[in-house]
């Protein structure tokens, strides 16, 4: 058990783990073993005191580490830091280390001399049976039928894009205001939902007869958290138009389940946004991913529903949405994305079956605790319309959105 920890502790030492609930667990585990397996008090006592002294240390090891993490970081924002300053904030390490592992070592002295080995043997059993021992040693937790390799997912960060799975890690929270993110495929009958600041010039064209919008600004912030290792929750709940008129728009809120099998990545996501002019929205769907250091590749499918309001009702508009996306990191920190697919805005309508085509760009940052991913996008979001709906040609240039700006992700806890 108090090799389990020490190993732990070194680990965290250099920045390899950190499981402290595991520890802080199963050191009340093992209290209450050694309380219910040890009946003379002198011995019991003994063993306790040195349970408390391993506490001790631990937390002398926890304020030494914080105290690296906090030199390291503010080193991370000078850009003129040099390998001098990084090589003083990691000096310590291997005097603290030591210092750990001779402290630990003496409580295990400690803790063996006060028990004897048929008491130690019936306190490891309970306290090793724990699923917190499993975190710290997974060969502990015992097999039940025929094994199955499962795949497992690293806590942390998922820096390249390429790379990246269609949920956040467990305690990861992303502040969205960046095209490119998690809202791929939703496109609603009467909206399309991403995030940053954007501009979208609506002139459509035709041989006889054009339709044009007034230009439009559009700032969208959100927040993604990742509730479970593949369960993802979201908004973008400071959604405002900025021209040409001043509004606030609907909120988008999403929540995304994934299934991992290999190589491949299988999600069930549900969007909706709050009532606007249209009323309630709702898009169920799902996404299909893979993901590897330089290509990563992604296609969805929702139905997209425009439901009205209880104090309005209203025929509901159902849209089909196919979204494909290419993304290649040319490099880890850089990357191109290719994106197209096929999209139906309104199933009751004859003529509305729209292709179309965007491409965008970005660069991913690492500083310190956090990453920043600066991406921008140019959209033709009714690129070719087949049918040429209301006399407008096939292909359509001049309606286009452009959007640009950051996203930042770290670990919340």
């Amino acid at each position: 058990m108090f090799w389990i920890a020490l190993a732990t502790a070194i680990m965290m030492l250099s920045g390899e783990g950190d499981d402290t609930r595991a520890i802080a667990a199963l050191l009340a585990g093992l209290r209450e073993a050694i309380a219910a397996h040890v009946p003379a008090e002198a011995q019991r006592t003994r063993a306790l005191r040195a349970v408390a002294e391993f506490e001790q240390a631990f937390g002398k090891h926890r304020q030494d580490l914080q105290a690296f993490g906090a030199c390291v970081e503010a080193a991370d924002r000078d850009y003129r830091a040099s390998r001098a300053r990084y090589d003083a904030c990691a000096q310590p390490l291997e005097a603290e280390r030591a210092a750990l592992g001779h402290a630990l070592q003496a409580v295990v002295g400690e803790y063996e001399a006060a028990l004897t080995p048929a008491e130690r043997a019936e306190v490891a059993q309970v306290v090793l049976g724990r699923p917190e021992a499993w975190i710290l040693d997974p060969a502990l937790k015992p097999v039940q039928g025929e094994p199955r390799a499962v795949e497992s997912r690293p806590r942390g960060l998922e820096g390249v894009v390429s790379g990246r799975h269609l949920t956040l890690p467990r305690n990861i929270v992303s502040v969205v205001f960046g095209p490119l993110g998690t809202t791929f495929s939703q496109r609603y009958p009467s909206s399309i939902v991403d995030g940053g600041i954007s501009y979208l010039r609506g002139n459509f064209a035709g041989p006889d007869t054009a339709a044009s919008s007034p230009d439009e600004w559009h700032a969208h912030l959100g927040v993604r958290f990742g509730l479970f290792d593949d369960l993802e929750a979201g908004a973008l709940f400071l959604p405002f138009e900025l021209a040409p008129d001043f509004s606030f728009e609907p909120v988008s809120v999403f929540i995304t389940q994934q299934f991992r099998t290999g190589p491949l990545d299988l999600a069930l996501r549900l969007s909706f946004q709050t009532p606007g002019d249209t009323g309630w929205a709702v898009a169920p769907g799902v996404v299909l991913g893979t993901h590897s250091r330089q290509l990563g590749f992604q296609a969805g499918a929702n139905l997209a529903m425009e439901v009205g309001t209880f104090g309005k009702p209203r025929a509901p508009i159902v849209g089909l949405n196919v979204p494909l996306r290419v993304t290649w990191n040319l490099v880890p920190t850089f990357f191109l994305d290719v994106e197209s697919g096929v999209a139906y805005d309104d199933l009751g309508a004859s003529d509305l079956l729209t292709v179309p085509l965007g491409f965008g760009a970005g660069y991913s940052l690492l500083i310190g605790k956090r990453l920043i991913d600066f991406t921008a996008a140019f959209n033709w979001d009714h690129w070719l319309l087949p049918a040429e709906p209301n006399g407008l040609s096939a292909l359509q240039f001049g309606a286009f959105r452009v959007s640009a700006g950051a996203s930042m992700s770290f670990q919340a806890l």
